[in-house]
């Protein structure tokens, strides 16, 4: 849907569950890269720029280590 909807709208819905992935997969990750790049609408490639390594929303999302305390 990402990639393929002929609907802006759908494409940029898409963006928001695709995102949820990018931290986890690499296939998510290259699909908010190449939305962000060669998307045809500019509200689907702002939102992609969001999600993409350095957007806003990636920075915000990005999984903590968990620091293990010694026993």
């Amino acid at each position: 849907m990402l990639q393929r909807d002929p609907d802006a709208h759908v494409r940029a819905m898409a963006i928001e569950v695709v995102g949820q992935f990018v931290h986890t997969n690499a296939l998510a990750a290259a699909a908010m890269s190449s939305a962000q790049q060669g998307d045809e609408n500019s509200t689907v490639r702002k939102k992609a720029g969001w999600y993409v390594p350095g957007g806003p929303i990636h920075r915000r999302t990005k999984p903590r280590l968990k620091s293990i305390s010694p026993s």
